[in-house]
């Protein structure tokens, strides 16, 4: 007999002595078993098929284990399984039960059908109503611009929202916000499907021509829910201020009146007029087309210049130098005037002045809240922090639908470490704006200082489909905490800040690994953006890899990627200058720091 054939019947003669045939016949016979019924089971309850790939695998890693069992005790001569047998065979499974369980939490996070108990996947968006909208709701559709030269779309958009913002005022009325409503501009969806999606039972809509002195305007009110035309008029006017606002006081007590009709008296008798802002024409054309730039958040140098006109022609236009401040404070970010004290006081300046014309000015009173606030930030207000808030407060009492102030109240929260504040001041900010990119960027900020990454996530996603997700080195510094390495590879290679950069993947990395060693990284990039004259905002991105020579002054100083920032010395002497332990030791402490006996603290 050949040697080879002697070894194999050896082999199998000590297999079958040892029961390992027994036993994998067995374990195989019950393995299939196990595999059908998951299958029959799985299937009626619908349960996701990765589950059983998972038990498929571990049945196959049993197989090694049962085999070891088999062979040793077969070697023992054992006829019963033994305890520690039981044990081993016990601990397969569990460990098997909780890779399922494992797997099942993943996949359910991944597919957003599982809320965590830490309000970790709450999700931040905006819901299309699916009850029946209220009797007493409406939305002001965008004015269609009929001029022959059809530029005057401002204009018409302008009008459209006056009466928007004197409807907006009366009680027991729900009207729809201003982008929520002019994003069906050019939608060539029928008004009910537009009111579906708005969540209203009435459409107003409209058309605005000028010629030479003349402007004809006409409005009409829908039932979107039978299509029925409820009121219908034309204006035709002398091109004047003062006939542009009676025209809007018309049309918005004419709206009223036919809603009464139909609703009985659940609403107010009249629309509350609007306000004169200005008695030059002029001035209010230039003042219409800069609050549309200014609202979008493009071209605010050309916006500037065009309420420095305005202003010129009316000196009391308190509502052109309420923006106008509102850019002086903020328009660094957009290449507009260089972020500097002296420029944020020129700007609290004007909006001072308009609160001298007009006290009830709530941009103008944010915006002085605002600017404080930056102030603090560089460590240079002596402006108490409750009077900041209280500023903010105030001006959403005059306006609760003014999303500026809703998103600075927002930034000035999460400055001081009120996280769960400004989730909800910048939650209701994406609501009522769902255009204003700045609301959507800070709410991420604040979702991230409270560890709600998958929250935080759900933003990232709903910006970037509403296609208002904009390319800022806070974005950037954020991205790494999000675990988006492809968005952050993007944009950085789009970044004007970083054009030329060539490490942007090691800078990915290092902002990954907060508190580790980046200085030789961090030395590299400090001299990359002294040489190319980078924005001081730039520098937060430093801040995070461990350069912490020049304070960040934006708000991102909570978010995980900043954790080494906040343990340095660097960071105590910020929050020291800007006033803040003061304010924690009144009013709480953020979660990432404690306070260290009477005078000092700690944060991580």
């Amino acid at each position: 007999m050949p040697a080879h054939s002697r070894s194999f019947e050896f082999l199998w003669s000590r297999l079958k002595q040892h029961k390992v045939v027994q036993w994998t016949v067995a374990y195989l016979a019950v393995a299939y078993t196990l595999l059908h019924g998951a299958e029959m089971v799985g299937g009626s309850l619908a349960w996701p098929h990765v589950w059983l790939r998972v038990f498929t695998l571990l049945l196959i890693i049993g197989v090694p284990v049962v085999l070891t069992i088999a062979w040793y005790h077969g070697a023992r001569g054992q006829q019963r399984v033994s305890g520690t047998e039981v044990m081993i065979i016990a601990l397969l499974l569990a460990v098997g039960g909780a890779v399922v369980w494992r797997d099942r939490s993943t996949e359910h996070v991944a597919d957003g059908s599982a809320t965590s108990s830490a309000n970790e996947e709450q999700s931040i968006e905006v819901a299309t109503p699916s009850a029946p909208p209220p009797a007493a709701s409406i939305a002001v559709l965008p004015f269609t611009d009929l001029s022959a030269e059809k530029d005057q779309q401002y204009f018409s958009d302008g009008i459209a929202e006056e009466i928007l913002n004197v409807l907006a005022r009366i009680d027991g009325l729900k009207v729809a916000s201003r982008t929520s409503a002019f994003q069906f501009r050019s939608a060539a969806t029928g008004i009910p499907a537009i009111a579906r999606e708005l969540g209203v039972r009435h459409v107003l809509e409209g058309s605005v021509r000028k010629a030479g002195s003349r402007v004809r305007i006409t409005a009409q009110l829908i039932d979107a829910s039978t299509d029925e035309h409820l009121w219908a008029e034309t204006f035709d006017r002398t091109l004047t201020a003062k006939d542009l606002f009676a025209i809007q006081d018309e049309i918005a007590a004419a709206t009223v009146a036919a809603l009464r009709t139909k609703l009985g008296g659940a609403l107010a008798e009249s629309a509350p007029a609007a306000p004169v802002r200005t008695t030059k024409v002029e001035a209010y054309e230039l003042f219409l087309e800069a609050r549309a730039l200014f609202q979008a958040r493009r071209d605010l140098g050309t916006a500037d210049d065009l309420l420095k006109r305005a202003i010129e022609i009316d000196p009391k236009f308190a509502d052109a130098l309420a923006i106008r401040a509102a850019i002086y404070q903020f328009g660094s970010a957009y290449g507009v005037r260089p972020g500097s004290a002296r420029t944020r006081a020129t700007g609290r300046a004007l909006a001072e002045k308009a609160l001298a014309i007009d006290g009830t000015n709530s941009l103008a009173i944010a915006v002085v809240a605002l600017s404080h606030t930056f102030d603090h930030m560089e460590g240079i207000s002596k402006e108490p922090f409750e009077k900041i808030f209280a500023n903010f407060k105030r001006a959403l009492e005059l306006d609760p639908a003014d999303s500026n102030a809703l998103n600075w109240l927002g930034l000035a929260y999460i400055f001081v470490g009120s996280h769960e504040k400004a989730v909800e001041s910048l939650t209701r900010c994406v609501e009522i704006d769902i255009a204003l990119a700045a609301c959507r960027h800070n709410l991420v900020w604040a979702l991230l200082s409270l560890g709600r990454t998958h929250a935080a996530n759900a933003v990232v996603d709903a910006a970037a489909e509403a296609n208002v997700l904009q390319l800022t080195v806070g974005m950037l510094a954020a991205l790494p905490d999000l675990k988006r390495r492809d968005a952050f590879l993007f944009l950085a290679v789009n970044a004007p800040e970083l054009r030329g950069w060539r490490k942007v993947g090691a800078l990915y990395d290092a902002l990954s690994r907060p508190g580790e060693d980046h200085r030789a990284l961090a030395a590299e990039l400090e001299a990359f953006l002294n040489e190319t004259e980078a924005s001081r905002g730039s520098y937060t991105l430093l801040n995070a890899i461990g350069d912490y020579k020049r304070p960040m002054l934006v708000n991102l100083h909570w978010i995980p990627a900043m954790r080494g920032y906040r343990r340095s010395p660097e960071f105590k002497a910020h929050m020291m200058a800007s006033g803040l332990p003061d304010y924690w030791r009144k009013h709480g402490f953020p979660p990432q720091c404690r306070p260290v006996g009477n005078d000092d603290f700690k944060c991580e």
